[in-house]
């Protein structure tokens, strides 16, 4: 499950601004610390190399322009206290942990919460919030043992019975459920430990509680939407629907004795314009934002008086769904037309200003699971070739793309319709409501729809998106077998070839079948603007071990507990 099960994966997603999204989500995969060593068997399972290739303005520190951000990092002592007020993009609509989470809302749980699992530096996955996972010997059964003594924001323990009872409320959810189906039964079996049993082998399942599935709140406010019972560093004091929430220091966190949290309070503003934001950071309503736009990330590269932060570990991708259970996208030949009227290097040109990388898929180049596809390449001939096929069988080719209100993604979409027009196929956008996009996708409202999402550390995030089982979640609707047997290949198997044969049949069917049309990895654009003062963003935390963790994943998403700002 690729971080927020939700949350990034909508139109309105926080990256939006960046040409993000729940989203997971969130991804859009979205991490925080995480602690001590899982069994001895994940290893194989839950390995990650570095990157083979880079993309644009990635580095090993995710430090996007030389001396900014790590001066004399190594002889600075965080300093506890202060607040501090962050831009954020999109707004929330509220803290339901067994539904659809809109992007601004998600980056208020950050805060609120700790997942069950978490990434090491490498993207492992490493116990964060549950002190062991284990696995019986065919990964048919997992059992997750809890730490002593954690408490709920409300003082509840957080408990084997409590674990049980949010992973239980999530499978039976009619809306995200799908992302648990294959497991049957869930069983408090002591007063700290929980046992998850399977329908078949799932060896990465630890991956997919590193997100939604994994943010446990107290039990007597699962399913509620205007509050959120957490774990984590920060407690929910206000939350204003259209304008922002405050959080307060935990007193009570579990990682206290660690001296963290170090702020006192994090204002989170909802800035949906780019010019916007910018201006409130330049004037000091803000001590940092998300998702700059391009020309922002190009200009404070030149300024040392502004930190840049670009994550290396997974990229939202701009796409755009298709229903293919609805025409005209029920035709392939619609499908791999579109893909081919679509001149991505333009958009990656012009909108990105050259930071981005073309897409065929969800997974990056730079991922050491990606293969070449047959997706469709830039050809208005052979575009309107297949234009002109379908068109004498059936009939013009019209639809309608579902778009959250963003202005610089709408423009975006404005020239990728040009091209199609300039073929023959007539597309109009239609506008939903800030903050619906994952809903309307559940409920098959639309015919193609402007989108962010994936870049999950680990492919198996990606599962309910694309597998026939995924119910709502197979945002597209497609039914593939080659599609399904890939991705079940990689779930099941803790041998890296086998898992990579498996991915690599997931994403040549991908190629195949057309259910998105993909313009760029969204890697050197998704980026966190901060003053030099505020640190802990951009660089990795440690974990509950002492190990370092992951720094930042799906481009922007970071872990608040050790952000601190210069007194």
């Amino acid at each position: 499950m690729s971080g927020a099960l939700l949350a990034a994966a909508c139109s309105g997603s926080d990256s939006a601004d960046s040409p993000n999204a729940t989203e997971a989500p969130a991804t859009a995969a979205e991490a925080d610390p995480d602690s001590s060593e899982p069994a001895d068997t994940s290893d194989t399972a839950a390995q990650s190399t570095e990157p083979d290739e880079p993309a644009p303005l990635e580095d090993a520190d995710q430090l996007t322009s030389e001396g900014e951000g790590n001066a004399d990092l190594a002889s600075l002592e965080p300093v506890a206290g202060g607040e501090i007020t962050f831009g954020l993009t999109n707004d929330g609509t509220g803290f339901d942990t067994t539904g659809a989470i809109a992007p601004g809302s998600i980056r208020v749980i950050t805060a609120l919460n700790d997942s069950l699992v978490g990434l090491d530096a490498n993207a492992n996955w490493q116990p964060n919030l549950a002190e062991s996972l284990t696995p019986n010997d065919d990964f048919t059964s997992w059992t997750i043992t809890m730490r002593q003594g954690l408490l709920f924001h409300d003082g509840e323990p957080v408990d084997g019975e409590a674990v049980r009872a949010n992973l239980q409320a999530f499978k039976d959810s009619p809306i995200v459920g799908f992302a648990m189906a294959q497991i049957t039964t869930i069983t408090a079996v002591d007063e700290l430990s929980v046992r998850l049993d399977l329908s078949a082998p799932w060896a990465s399942l630890p991956y997919g509680l590193v997100g939604q599935p994994g943010w446990m709140v107290s039990p007597s406010t699962i399913g509620t939407n205007e509050t959120f019972t957490g774990t984590g560093p920060f407690m929910l004091e206000s939350w204003t629907p259209g304008d922002g929430a405050r959080v307060v220091r935990n007193p009570n966190y579990w990682r206290a004795d660690e001296g963290l949290p170090y702020l006192d309070a994090i204002n989170f503003k909802f800035l949906v314009d780019l010019t916007v934001k910018r201006q409130a950071f330049e004037a000091g309503d803000v001590q940092g934002y998300i998702s700059p736009g391009d020309e922002d990330i190009v200009d404070f590269l030149e300024d040392d008086e502004t930190d840049v932060w670009i994550g290396t570990a997974g990229a939202n991708e701009y796409l755009w769904l298709l229903n293919t259970t609805a025409p005209p996208f029920d035709d392939l030949r619609v499908r791999q037309a579109m893909a081919h009227a679509i001149d991505k290097q333009f958009i990656i040109d012009t909108f990105r200003s050259g930071l981005t990388i073309p897409a065929n898929g969800p997974l990056n180049p730079s991922d050491r699971w990606y293969t070449e596809n047959n997706y469709p390449q830039f050809d208005p001939a052979a575009a309107q070739a297949l234009v002109d096929e379908y068109e004498a069988e059936v009939g013009p080719i019209e639809f309608e793309l579902s778009i959250e209100p963003n202005a610089s993604v709408i423009e975006v979409a404005e020239v990728m319709m040009s091209f199609l027009t300039d073929v023959g196929i007539d597309g109009k956008i239609k506008e939903i409501g800030q903050g619906q996009s994952a809903l309307t996708a559940i409920q098959d409202d639309f015919q193609a729809f402007s989108w962010f999402q994936f870049g999950s550390p680990d492919p198996d995030g990606e599962y309910p998106f694309f597998h026939s089982s995924g119910g709502f979640l197979n945002w597209t609707n497609l039914v593939s077998a080659d599609i399904d047997a890939g991705l079940d290949a990689g779930r099941q198997n803790i041998d890296e070839a086998a898992r990579k044969a498996g991915y690599a049949q997931f994403l040549q069917a991908l190629g195949d079948e057309v259910p998105m049309i993909w313009v760029d990895h969204l890697n050197g654009v998704e980026a966190v603007v901060t003053l030099p003062e505020l640190h802990g963003i951009g660089t990795p935390g440690l974990l509950p071990d002492g190990s370092a963790s992951l720094a930042m994943t799906n481009g922007n998403f970071f872990a608040w507990p050790g952000v601190w700002i210069e007194q």
